[in-house]
């Protein structure tokens, strides 16, 4: 029967160099799990194996014993053996890395080695042989690279730069984001804080997103290396680099964009500026042709065809002056944030009734129906309101067949009232819904009342009501505009 380890040792002198009560834990010190432990003699053939290296060579412990190392772990022992030899010189040998297969049915591990050599009375007796098992981190660090890899992979294609940094402190930063900053190397950022690169004004802003860990995008004007301003939006994950949390910083360059809407808002802006001078300059004389216009439909001893081209110059200067309240209203509304309303009690079947009453007269040949029901009371804009009713019947007369009736409905609920116009002609793709409120959208299917303003002036209205104008399209034809509007309006 095998003797164990500590009975053996207690037959030589070193055994004995130890106290009676200390014995024990060697023992239990040598047959620790996680390390595999080795005795070997001078012709390094073991002369005993604790049972995790017994593990790990997939060998029972006694067959071990007096075997050389080439033949217990063939695979291993050429790379074992000048560290074998550092031991036998005396040498301690700590921590070495070794790759190779101890079982072959375990295949391929990563292992961390120690030597010590082990004297008894000056002379060498044999070397002692520590064997950790490294493979499920060293496979976990190479996973954790694979996915770092992978992830800067991404952050290469869904962003212009990226960097990574510890509380500020730039760990590293991809070529991209370096030359965005117009430096020539990462190595040139790398160490630095991220507070030399930000634009004064924004570096108590960027140190709150800092020191909360924030994880959301936020816009900040960086400081170019020539002194130069860029805009850019900053997006911060933590990820793990090198076995620790840092941030990993996706940058997008917004000087494009900027520049983008800097020109867009200067031509709104001017073209805004150009409506409410046109708007203004032709006010006078649109006033003066209808005056003359009034004055000559008054005259006597006028024959047919005079009164005719009267009636004609009168009608245009009507639909200039249309043309010239819906810019008007347009000006404002875009300058001002929103029409002006001056919300008065009303009834709005009452509101609405000389609007309908016009457009029957304008289109004699058209059937136009018109339903209530509920209370219709309410504090609201009249004039604003017949104007919404006059566009929204104005857009579907013109736009739908001539044979196809148009409905108005009014209906009172318990918040409001809401207001439908129903054309059953009329046909527009549930794809062109959200254009048709578009400022000066005009259609070609037939020629427009104005300047394409008319639904988009609608909108505008209902919206300033604290309502709102949708568009929908019919199951049984046919196409419905519907305003629901408060019976409150917010001042």
């Amino acid at each position: 029967m095998a003797q164990s380890l500590p009975h053996r040792l207690s037959e030589g002198p070193s055994w004995l160099a130890a106290p009676e009560e200390v014995r024990p834990f060697l023992g239990a010190l040598l047959q620790a799990a996680g390390c595999g432990v080795a005795l070997l003699d001078r012709e390094l053939r073991p002369l005993w194996v604790n049972a995790a290296l017994a593990a790990l060579s997939g060998l029972e412990p006694r067959a071990h014993l007096g075997r050389p190392l080439a033949e217990l772990w063939p695979q291993v022992a050429q790379a074992l053996s000048p560290l074998l030899a550092r031991a036998l010189a005396g040498e301690d040998v700590a921590e070495a890395p070794l790759r190779g297969v101890l079982a072959p049915s375990a295949g391929e591990r990563h292992l961390r080695v120690g030597l010590s050599p082990a004297l008894h009375g000056g002379a060498l007796a044999g070397v002692a042989l520590w064997v950790r098992d490294e493979t499920e981190r060293v496979l976990e660090e190479q996973r954790l690279r694979a996915r770092e890899s992978h992830m800067r992979s991404l952050a290469d294609v869904a962003c212009d730069g990226h960097f990574l940094h510890d509380n500020g402190i730039v760990l590293d930063a991809n070529r991209a984001v370096t030359q965005l900053l117009g430096y020539s190397t990462p190595s040139e950022l790398i160490g630095r804080h991220l507070a030399d690169y930000v634009a004064p004004e924004f570096r108590s802003q960027v140190g709150l997103v800092l020191s909360r860990g924030l994880e959301t995008p936020y816009e900040v004007v960086v400081l170019r290396r020539d002194g130069t301003r860029l805009p850019i939006e900053v997006l911060g994950r933590f990820v793990t680099w090198e076995g620790r949390q840092v941030r990993l910083a996706a940058v997008w360059d917004l000087s494009g964009r900027k520049a983008a809407e800097e020109r867009t808002a200067h031509t709104e802006q001017f073209r805004n500026q150009l409506l409410g001078v046109v708007n203004t300059e032709l006010r006078g004389p649109l006033q003066a042709i209808q005056q003359g216009t009034r004055s000559l439909q008054h005259l006597d001893g006028l024959q047919e065809p005079q009164r005719t081209l009267v009636g004609q110059v009168a009608q245009a200067a009507r639909r200039m002056e249309r043309m010239l309240h819906e810019l008007m209203d347009f000006t404002r509304a875009r300058l001002a944030g929103g029409l002006v309303l001056r919300p008065e009690p009303a009834v709005l079947d009452a509101v609405l009734a000389h609007v309908v009453e016009e457009r029957r007269r304008q289109h004699p040949q058209r059937t136009l129906l018109v339903e209530t029901e509920g209370d219709l009371r309410g504090h609201w804009d009249t004039s604003r309101l017949a104007q919404l009713a006059d566009h929204l019947l104005g857009t579907v007369l013109h736009q739908g067949p001539v044979d196809a009736p148009v409905a108005l409905r009014l209906a009172g609920t318990v918040g409001g009232v809401t207001l439908c116009v129903h054309s059953h002609g009329l046909k527009v793709a549930a794809e062109e819904h959200a254009s048709l409120f578009e400022p000066f959208r005009r259609e070609r299917a037939a020629p427009p009342e104005g300047l394409g303003l008319g639904l988009y002036l609608a909108r505008q209205i209902a919206t300033a009501h604290g309502g709102k104008l949708a568009v929908e399209s019919c199951t049984q034809g046919g196409v419905r505009f519907i305003a629901w509007l408060p019976r409150e309006t917010a001042r």
